[in-house]
């Protein structure tokens, strides 16, 4: 016996390591901004000391342009714009000693400021003489050699230095950018890498814990269902699908137990008394089931999980509509009518019919299913009277054969026919039939008398005639515009 954790406790380590995963990668994103506004935000300091940097030399250079302006060309505001150049030189200044970061940063700009107090001093006592107050020689020689080749070439200098220390810092800064985003790349990746990973352990996981054993539990039910009671279930898979495998082993050891009284017995009692304690065993379980793959659908991203746990809770509730409907046979209850067609009853009932359809090889032929119209029917009890027709309709019919199921629409009533190639039947079922002894090794004797009760409470009809060529027609129709639910009797 193989036998994995419940699905309760491997659904909490599911969602925690989900969890883990959000939180780890939530974390690393805010990590990853708080960084990257932190070196976005030293990259814009950098490229304003170097900006400043430029405003300081363009407003030096035109400012001695108005000390020249002064003196060679007797402009009368070249005095006031000297002094609004200054003004503007000091508030470079001062934000550039704001801005400042390194020691080397602010090395370089105490430099820069001694070399432009040296040109500035100079410049003052230029402007200090009055306009004119210099012969042409002593202009030249002031200008050329003092002013401009002295002070303003050092001050220059300064600037170069000045930008070659912030283009560093820049440089650097943008190395730094190109770590951290070479880093984000590889902590985007963990995060995915780890989202796929958790997806494959889920889909293995689902694969060993659900669709395996489901898949079991299918193959046995139809082996228990065709008589072979021999075999047993392998319980395996989640705990909660061991107990379902338990249950479905224990309900066959009952039906095997119970075979031989049922055939002697009243159907009706033994299956009164049988039906409740398969409804207890399963449904506990099947409940369970459910609820742990809807659980797990809303955690899975990957599309083929999310089909399989959907598929499985499909299965589920058609199990738990059918014991209902059974159920319902033996105990009335009010019947739940809404839209549907014969023909999609059909379909549900050849699904589930499957297997036997395969192992005897019969070929499925089906005639006007879109004609059949919609009509007001309890779906679950419709579809198990027709699963019941059609289990006859294969368990008559020979290995190879052919069954004929067509649908259609005449005189108010939606149709539904099935037509096998067997021997026959002895005889024509009435609408008063009761379960019985079954003529089948197999059968039950519910089939037909369960049929005729779904029709009687769905004001319709069921009737047996000879098919051509030999085999059996029954014909099922309910009329199209009924009235209110009626409760079953």
């Amino acid at each position: 016996m193989s036998t994995t954790r419940s699905l309760r406790t491997l659904q909490l380590v599911y969602g925690l390591a989900l969890t883990i995963l959000i939180v780890v990668a939530g974390a690393a994103g805010i990590v990853g901004l708080v960084l990257a506004e932190r070196w976005s935000g030293e990259a814009r300091r950098v490229e304003r000391l170097a900006q400043l940097a430029q405003v300081v030399r363009g407003d030096v250079y035109r400012q001695a342009k108005e000390v020249f302006d002064f003196h060679f060309l007797a402009d009368p505001q070249a005095s006031a714009q000297y002094s609004s150049y200054a003004g503007r030189i000091d508030a470079s200044f001062a934000e550039l000693g704001a801005l400042a970061g390194s020691a080397g940063e602010r090395a370089a700009i105490a430099e820069l400021a001694a070399a432009y107090a040296g040109a500035r001093a100079q410049a003052d006592a230029i402007m200090a003489r009055p306009s004119g107050g210099f012969s042409e020689a002593e202009k030249l020689d002031l200008f050329d050699t003092d002013y401009e080749a002295g002070s303003l070439a050092r001050v220059e200098a300064a600037l170069d230095h000045a930008e070659d220390a912030f283009l560093g810092a820049r440089a650097a800064v943008e190395r730094r950018l190109k770590g951290l985003t070479r880093l984000a790349v590889a902590v985007v990746l963990v995060p995915i890498a780890a989202a796929a990973g958790l997806l494959l352990v889920a889909r293995a996981f689902v694969q060993r814990a659900f669709v395996a054993p489901l898949a079991e539990v299918l193959r046995a039910t139809a082996a228990f269902g065709a008589g072979d009671f021999a075999g047993r279930l392998d319980e395996r898979g989640a705990a909660e699908m061991v107990a379902l495998g338990r249950a479905i082993n224990r309900m066959a050891d009952d039906v095997a137990r119970s075979r031989a009284e049922l055939v002697r017995a009243e159907k009706q009692a033994a299956l009164g008394a049988l039906v409740p304690v398969i409804a207890h065993n399963i449904r506990n379980p099947l409940a369970s089931i459910r609820a742990s793959a809807q659980v797990l659908d809303t955690g899975a991203a990957d599309a083929e999980t999310r089909d399989g746990l959907r598929g499985i809770i499909a299965a589920v509730d058609r199990l738990s509509g059918w014991l209902t409907a059974l159920l319902s046979y033996l105990n009335p209850q009010p019947l739940h009518r809404r839209d549907g067609t014969l023909a999609a009853c059909a379909d549900e009932a050849l699904a589930l019919l499957g297997p036997r359809l395969e192992a005897k090889r019969l070929e499925v032929a089906r005639r006007g299913w879109d004609a059949g119209a919609t009509v007001r029917l309890d779906r679950h009890l419709v579809e198990q009277a027709i699963y019941g027709l059609l289990a006859n309709a294969v368990e008559a019919s020979p290995d190879g054969g052919r069954l004929t199921v067509a649908a259609g629409a005449a005189d108010g009533a939606s149709w539904l026919s099935i037509e096998d190639h067997g021997p026959g039947l002895a005889f024509a079922p009435r609408q008063d039939a009761f379960p019985g002894p079954s003529t089948k090794a197999l059968g039950s004797g519910l089939g037909i008398p369960f049929a005729f009760k779904v029709c009687e409470l769905h004001d319709g009809a069921l009737k047996f005639a000879p098919a051509a060529g030999g085999g059996t027609a029954v014909t099922l129709s309910l009329p199209i515009a009924g009235d209110g639910p009626r409760k079953a009797a």
